[in-house]
């Protein structure tokens, strides 16, 4: 007997609201499809506007369907401030990373890692660029295919996925629907243009990153120590008046 089987079996009983948030789920994404058959390649951002709109919209049908999530991974801070610069085995939280640093510098060891369970990945997952038609398109076939899987009795699971990979494709069209910037970034489609880069780096943001390496990269000059007895030799930028 499957789980749906056995679930059924037991008694199982559809959540509050969910074949009303099914089926408008099913009809958003069905007519997702149809505005994406008229996008191209080099299409213009403004007409990624209404397939953004629409992807956000059926991904925030999916997320009440789906199980609630923990940005932060944390029990006791579920949605605070996530930490930047958070150690490997810590957690993503950093109200509670800030108290493992506090605490291992006044007793001078390494807090615990917290547990498997909470240092997994949490939150809904970002793509990495570069966006394209292409990839949108990919991430929609397999959202398309998800739904018609999906049923009353769909174990959470089920409708974890499907936001998940919506809001891959939101994040996509939303990026296509900026702006485009003259630099020609792929990483930064809208991106702004270096006036100071050279040629081919035009990217502000590309630019700011490798200045920012070279400089991290570069030994820092020390001046020569001073022998006890003696003074720095300093060059006046102005002559004292006589008298």
């Amino acid at each position: 007997m499957s789980p749906q089987e056995q679930q059924h079996s037991r008694g199982y009983s559809v959540p509050t609201g969910r074949p009303y948030a099914l089926k408008e789920l099913q009809a958003n994404v069905g007519a997702l499809g149809d505005r994406v058959t008229d996008l191209y390649e080099g299409a213009h951002p403004a007409e990624y506007d209404g397939v953004a709109d629409a992807l956000y919209i059926a991904f925030r049908t999916a997320s009440a369907l789906a199980p609630a999530k923990s940005y932060t991974g944390c029990a006791e801070h579920p949605n605070g401030a996530l930490d930047p610069e958070a150690p490997d085995g810590w957690g993503r939280c950093l109200i509670c990373n800030d108290r493992r640093r506090l605490g291992g510098r006044l007793h001078g060891a390494r807090p615990a890692a917290p547990s498997a369970a909470a240092q997994r990945r949490t939150g809904y997952p970002v793509p990495e660029p570069p966006y394209s038609l292409q990839v949108l398109r990919e991430y929609l076939r397999a959202i398309d295919e998800q739904r018609f899987h999906l049923t009353l009795g769909s174990a959470d699971q089920d409708f974890v996925r499907i936001a998940d990979d919506l809001h891959r494709a939101f994040i996509v069209a939303r990026e296509l629907s900026r702006p485009r910037g003259a630099s020609g970034c792929s990483e930064h489609p809208g991106a702004p243009v270096d006036p100071d880069a050279p040629a081919g780096e035009a990217c502000i943001f590309c630019a700011g990153r490798k200045r920012r390496a070279q400089r991290s990269a570069q030994t820092p000059e020390m001046l020569p120590r001073i022998r006890r007895g003696e003074r720095r030799q300093l060059q006046r930028r102005f002559e004292r008046p006589p008298g």
